[in-house]
């Protein structure tokens, strides 16, 4: 059966892979669901291939071809699961050892071969087992080195978020740290030039009292010229008259003058 197309098994209406196929009088098979769809659609019961009227409303299915079509099927689906590399492709045989010198498998005409004289063979199915626990083990090790990796990932994330959280702490404390030493240098500062603006004040009193009784020795000293002044312009009597008043002035207005008159004439 396995020589047989694929077409030898299509419905002639669906071409697909019969099923359900009903056997009509004229001897032609269509799939029972494709035969009631054509002769509700043309309202007829003629057969679909060469129209010749069924004589059955209910045509028997044809058990030959459904078992073989279902026989069809299911070696095709097991070719196709199977896969062809069970089949040897020097000798068409199944793969049923495996040669653990060339490590592949054969079949039992390559075994008695030349080529493999003086091989090994185990069954295929035992190396298979072999392999998958050797595989399992490999694959349980790989397991385990994922789990470590993934366990050290999170300790590196752990780790970045600290060091991040620790630096915009640091980052935070020199700012604190900073912003108080601007502060002092604010405060000292405003210290330091309110106390230059006291004593800038402090001086310039001092200054303007001294300014004040300068001035006031000036005027004074003004005063008692211009009045010597007009002694000298008088006659020698009031002049002898005025002199004794107005040199006790001129000595309380300046020692020097004062000094400088007493000497004996």
């Amino acid at each position: 059966m396995s020589s047989s197309a694929e077409y030898d098994y299509n419905c002639p209406v669906c071409c697909e892979i019969f099923k359900t196929p009903v056997l009509l009088s004229c001897s032609h098979s269509v799939c029972k669901e494709c035969l009631q769809q054509f002769w509700r659609t043309k309202k007829t019961q003629e057969c679909p291939v060469c129209r010749r009227r069924s004589s059955k409303e209910n045509p028997p299915v044809n058990l030959a071809l459904q078992n073989l079509c279902e026989s069809f099927l299911k070696e095709r689906n097991e070719s196709r699961s199977s896969g062809s590399e069970e089949i040897c492709s020097l000798h068409s045989e199944k793969l049923k050892l495996f040669c653990l010198e060339d490590k592949q498998p054969v079949c039992l005409v390559c075994r008695d071969s030349k080529q493999h004289d003086n091989h090994k063979f185990r069954p295929i199915s035992e190396v298979v087992s072999s392999y998958k626990d050797e595989l399992n083990t490999a694959l349980k090790s790989l397991q385990e080195k994922l789990t470590k990796r993934e366990n050290m990932k999170g300790e590196f994330e752990e780790t970045v978020q600290h060091i991040k959280s620790q630096a915009e702490h640091t980052e935070h404390q020199i700012k604190q740290q900073f912003e108080k030493l601007h502060q002092f240098l604010r405060d000292e500062e405003e210290a330091t030039i309110t106390a230059l603006r006291k004593e800038e004040e402090q001086k310039k009193q001092m200054m303007k009292e001294k300014l004040e009784e300068t001035n006031r020795h000036i005027s004074a000293l003004s005063h008692t010229i211009k009045d010597t002044e007009e002694m000298m312009k008088a006659n020698d009597v009031c002049f002898l008259k005025e002199f004794p008043v107005t040199m006790e002035s001129s000595c309380d207005s300046g020692s020097k003058h004062c000094r400088f008159m007493s000497r004996p004439v």
